[in-house]
């Protein structure tokens, strides 16, 4: 059986070879960053690799400690023997252990996530609307235009996409500078002319676009937004106006945002017709059932309920918990005797379909649809109250 443990720094060339092959991109070992990586071996050889990335993650206006599992990958001859199940179960219990409540990924393969307890847990939304649309907004004297970002800018800029995730259910924020340098503002094998652009606001940065280009053909290119991030209306006019600028060479703009299309889309000059969106989803688990659940955020109100789940990793995640909710609060203990709190007598439910109805992605109506809950009016009303929100997405792909 495979060793699996964290990774030294002679193995960056196993690893980059692992890499390279599972993703078809040139992966060099100087380039490798080993942290939250877990590697398995045979003999002293690198054979796959799995990488968790630390994220804060907003549900119910709170944020919760997420790992973000990417890159998974093993090499072919090792393909087939349960191996990536066995590197990322592994990886998950670290990161249990390390206090993390959750896990998001994008899964290449979704059956593989969904035996180790994932489900498809939001969005990443990405809209396309032509430039001749946007709004050609002009600087009033005085009021703040985008210029170019500095290095100086970093902390000003993830302190403005904070704000700005905060009131969104599923974006992932790192705190990590590095990271934003290396992944979020930089776009490496993503078109060309990457660049980003910062309005100046009161409180630092009140908004951002990180873009690159990408050439459709002929002599025509579109303008893709990685981040697109107004939190005032200044920024948000200076934003279009800047972006309508590139209309007499480029034909379109592409952004990343809520699914309800978010104060861009709404400001479009657009009947709608010519508004496009394409969506990709991504997969969440809970990690710590009770720490999630008194983590996050959640509507006005008292209510108390019965979770219980089914988790084959991790058997304290399943309770049964009853769950008091209270000024947007939560305190989770064990049921104690007597209980008659709705849920209290219902069935547990899988850890794959609760986590995607912790994150809003599924209702309690989804889950009696597909059989995993029973149709029991006042739990499934309790459960509606306790998790209803906006459908959840992110931005941001790793």
């Amino acid at each position: 059986m495979p060793e699996i443990r964290p990774p030294v720094k002679r193995d960056a060339g196993g690893i980059a070879r692992t890499e390279a092959l599972a993703f078809n991109f040139e992966a060099r070992p100087e380039d490798l960053d080993l942290e939250g990586k877990l590697c398995a071996y045979d003999g002293n050889d690198v054979v796959a690799v799995a990488t968790a990335i630390d994220f804060d993650q907003w549900f119910g206006g709170r944020p919760l400690q997420c790992a973000g599992v990417a890159g998974v990958a093993v090499l072919p001859e090792h393909r087939g023997r349960g191996l990536a199940r066995q590197l990322v179960t592994q990886l998950l219990r670290r990161e249990r252990d390390r206090g993390r409540h959750l896990s998001a990924l994008y899964p290449a393969n979704a059956a593989l996530y969904r035996h180790l307890g994932y489900e498809f847990g939001g969005l990443q939304p990405r809209f396309l609307a032509p430039l001749t649309d946007v709004p050609a907004s002009k600087p009033a004297p005085g009021a703040p235009w985008p210029r170019e970002m500095r290095e100086t800018d970093i902390e000003a800029v993830m302190a403005c996409h904070r704000r700005y995730v905060s009131a969104h259910p599923g974006p992932v924020h790192s705190r990590s500078a590095a990271y934003w340098r290396n992944h979020v503002l930089a776009h490496r094998g993503e078109g060309v002319n990457q660049r980003t652009v910062v309005v100046p606001g009161d409180e630092g940065i009140a908004g951002y676009a990180s873009y690159y280009s990408e050439h459709r053909g002929g002599s025509g290119y579109r303008v893709n937004c990685k981040h697109l991030v107004a939190t005032t209306p200044g920024a948000l006019a200076a934003l279009l106006g800047y972006f309508r600028r590139f209309e007499r060479s480029a034909f379109e703009l592409a952004w990343w945002g809520p699914p309800t299309v978010g104060p861009f889309g709404a400001a479009l000059a657009t009947g709608g017709l010519d508004l496009g969106c394409e969506a990709r989803r991504w997969m969440t688990r809970l990690l710590d059932v009770p720490g999630a659940l008194a983590g996050r955020g959640y509507p006005p109100g008292d209510l108390e309920l019965v979770v219980a789940v089914v988790d084959p990793v991790f058997p304290g995640n399943c309770g049964p918990w009853l769950v008091r909710v209270s000024g947007g609060r939560a305190r989770v203990v064990p049921v104690p005797a007597g209980c008659r709190a709705p849920g209290h007598s219902g069935p547990t439910v899988p850890i794959g379909a609760f986590s995607a109805l912790f994150t809003g992605m599924a209702s309690p109506a989804d889950l009696i649809a597909l059989g995993v809950l029973d149709d029991d009016g006042a739990y499934a009303a309790a459960l509606t109250a306790v998790f209803a929100g906006p459908t959840p997405w992110m931005p941001d792909f790793f």
